[in-house]
């Protein structure tokens, strides 16, 4: 990319960001929904290599923080919706074939699976650490026969997903209204995995690993969300300081595990060392 290009990106990244900070909600709509469509378009139009000169050229007012603060509150909001009309609704399958990034969450579940599976383990039991109102991901998981076990900080949106799950008449996932470093799943899980919006930096995931990490079943992974390139306007990125203790075996990379889809997302995958001895 030239030198235009990247004041192009940056001219569209900014004026989207404000565009959304105008909005007098970001309820999912017309708008809202265009404006983050628009967004996410921007962010995946740039290769890797070419993102440190565009994010370099974002002034200090519109920093990475300052858009993942805006994604992740439009994200939240935008499962508390979805999550309230598939419990609401008459046909709630329906309902959830609706949801617009319901194939992206299948695609990058797939990309994670193939992932651990790779390293030898094949997963039964899932610690899903921050899984939302909308927990898609334990959907997934559920669906591939493997027992899923939902904590989350918000309480609403444990009851949120609760419904919707009991309405979908989902099976092998239970819910936990806990701190992700609280957790307290019934089983030794196979996988801790830590969404991508769980701790807003290193220090904060670290936190939550730290504790998790006891609950693993022996050689158990830890998956850990996280973002490259100009998807870190999007998540956080998970860095060294967030896996200390853990030795990292693998990362799933979408431009090279998912090409030609939308999956943002890379995960880290890592093991404690705790369940060898």
């Amino acid at each position: 990319m030239d030198p235009g290009a990247f004041e192009a990106v940056d001219e569209r990244l900014i004026s989207t960001l404000d565009e959304l900070l105008d909005q007098p909600s970001l309820d999912p709509g017309i708008v809202v929904d265009a404006l983050f469509h628009r967004l996410v378009s921007s962010v995946l139009s740039v290769p890797e290599h070419a993102a440190p000169a565009v994010l370099a050229a974002l002034p200090p007012s519109r920093s990475p923080a300052h858009f993942r603060s805006v994604t992740s509150a439009g994200e939240h909001l935008l499962e508390r919706v979805w999550a309230r009309k598939i419990a609401g609704s008459p046909d709630p399958a329906g309902a959830l074939a609706r949801f617009p990034y319901d194939e992206n969450y299948r695609l990058l579940v797939d990309m994670e699976l193939e992932a651990v599976r790779r390293q030898g383990t094949v997963p039964r039991r899932v610690l899903l650490l921050g899984s939302g109102p909308l927990p898609l991901t334990a959907l997934c998981l559920a669906q591939c026969g493997i027992a899923v076990h939902c904590v989350d900080h918000d309480a609403e949106a444990i009851e949120l997903s609760a419904a919707a799950f009991g309405r979908l008449e989902v099976e092998g996932v239970t819910f936990e209204h806990a701190d992700a470093a609280s957790a307290t799943p019934p089983c030794p899980p196979d996988v801790v995995l830590l969404a991508g919006l769980v701790g807003s930096d290193d220090a904060a995931k670290a936190a939550v690993l730290d504790k998790a990490v006891a609950h693993l079943a022996p050689d158990g992974l830890v998956l850990a969300r996280s973002a490259r390139g100009l998807r870190t306007l999007l998540y956080p990125p998970v860095g060294p300081t967030a896996l200390a203790g853990l030795s990292v075996v693998a990362e799933a990379i979408p431009e090279l595990d998912a090409p030609g889809t939308d999956v943002i997302n890379s995960a880290i995958l890592a093991r404690s060392g705790r369940g060898a001895d």
